[in-house]
Order: C-alpha cells, then structure tokens, then sequence
C-alpha cells in the first residue's frame, strides 16, 4: 500500500515502511488548470503507479502534468501504467545553414519592434493562436497582458492584400513564437524568414510543439536533427459518472 506524507514543500512516498522517494507538485500561474507533477522516485515499479497518481489526483484536486524526456523510458512507462496519456512533444531544432533544405523564396519580410501598432497586433494575432492550440491541453489561464510582456521585442512578418499573414517574434538568433494565417503563405514565409536568419547568424535556434502546425512546418526545412522531444503526459480526473 501506498502512504504519502507531507514534507514541507514536497511529498514523501511510502510503500510500507520503504521510501520510494518524493513528489513535488506545484502550479504554473500562467497555466493554473492543471497541478504539475514532478517526481524523484528510486526503483520504479509500474505495479505502484495507478496508486500513487490516484492519491495525488485527489490531493492536488484537478488533472496532473508530468513532463518528461522521451528519452527516459523507464518514467515514461510508469507514467502510462498510471494513466497518464502524451499529449504534447516538444523538440528543439539547432540548425546552420548545411542543415536547410527549404529553398528559396522571395517573399517581402517586415519587421517592427514592441511600441509600434504593427507589433501591437502580431501580440493579438499571436496570442488567440497559442491559447487555441494549447487549451486542449494546458490552457492558458493569465492575462493577455502577461502573455504579451513574455515575447520578444522584435517581430518579422509578412503581409497579403495590406493585412499580416505570417509573423515570427525573433530575439537575435532564436525564434520564439510563430503564427500565419493559412499554410500556403506561411510556407513561403517561412523559407524567407529561415533563409534571410540565416544570413545573419551562422546558427538559429527555435522550439516546436508538436501541436503546432506552423512551427512543426518550420522544423521540416531542416535535417540532421535530434528525434528526441520533451513531452508533456496528462492524467485527468476520475470519471464520477452522470450526465
């Protein structure tokens, strides 16, 4: 049987008088809907899961996020015997120009910076995106306002018929969110916003969900790339039954 017991900021895991470790669970005030779980758990017995997470479902009071290295197969299999289910991976791309395969592309590219109204609607533009693509999963839960103070300052994009389509908030040589209205002009885009970084840095960096559509189209214009992601597991709240 499975006893937790609390210890200052974290739990104690018991099996019997054996302590298997400890659990830390904490909120994200930007994305207050689930409790994130992390574990530092010694020889892991996935005979143990489903009751340990039972017990910290019903302390935490609301489905719980566990993010793990894909790589790490023996917590990524405890997490499943739990019920936890993968529902997002993340990657990291590091790339030089050998690694593009995207070609060219001779789209017109803008760029403003934070102040400008311009910049004021690629944070609109970027935000109604990202909560969208996010909230089936970990939904953004802060305001509008903090979700804007937490991109960069610059913006590339580029415009059809006089209206942004497709847009990058930049910082130097990464590229932190990206957004376009449908995938045929942010294909181009994309190209010409890879290429003219390129250009300018001798390596770029950038991570995509897999969630997201316009980043993980970004990601193919790349080769010789690591496979492994961060992942995001989810467990949610026992079925009560009912309408």
């Amino acid at each position: 049987m499975i006893t937790i017991r609390k210890q200052e900021d974290q739990y104690g895991v018991y099996h019997g008088e054996n302590r298997l470790g400890t659990v830390t669970l904490y909120r994200n005030p930007n994305h207050k809907t689930n409790c994130y779980v992390k574990l530092d758990i010694k020889d892991i017995d996935n005979n143990l899961s489903t009751e340990l997470f039972g017990k910290l479902t019903e302390i935490a009071g609301c489905q719980l996020q566990a993010m793990v290295d894909s790589d790490n197969a023996a917590l990524v299999e405890f997490l499943l015997a739990g019920g936890f289910v993968c529902k997002r991976k993340c990657y990291e791309v590091a790339a030089c120009a050998d690694d593009y395969i995207g070609g060219f592309s001779d789209m017109q590219l803008y760029r403003c910076s934070i102040g400008t109204s311009d910049y004021d609607h690629c944070c609109h533009l970027m935000y109604c995106y990202y909560t969208d693509i996010h909230k089936a999963i970990n939904p953004w839960t802060a305001a509008y306002e903090s979700f804007c103070a937490a991109l960069p300052e610059a913006v590339i994009y580029a415009k059809c018929e006089g209206k942004i389509a497709s847009l990058a908030f930049v910082e130097r040589n990464e590229i932190a969110y990206v957004w376009g209205a449908d995938k045929e002009q942010f294909s181009r885009f994309s190209r010409a916003l890879a290429s003219s970084m390129l250009a300018e840095h001798k390596n770029i960096f950038f991570e995509c969900d897999d969630c997201d559509w316009a980043a993980m189209l970004l990601k193919s214009l790349f080769v010789n790339q690591c496979d492994a992601s961060f992942d995001t597991y989810i467990k949610g709240l026992p079925y009560k039954g009912g309408k």
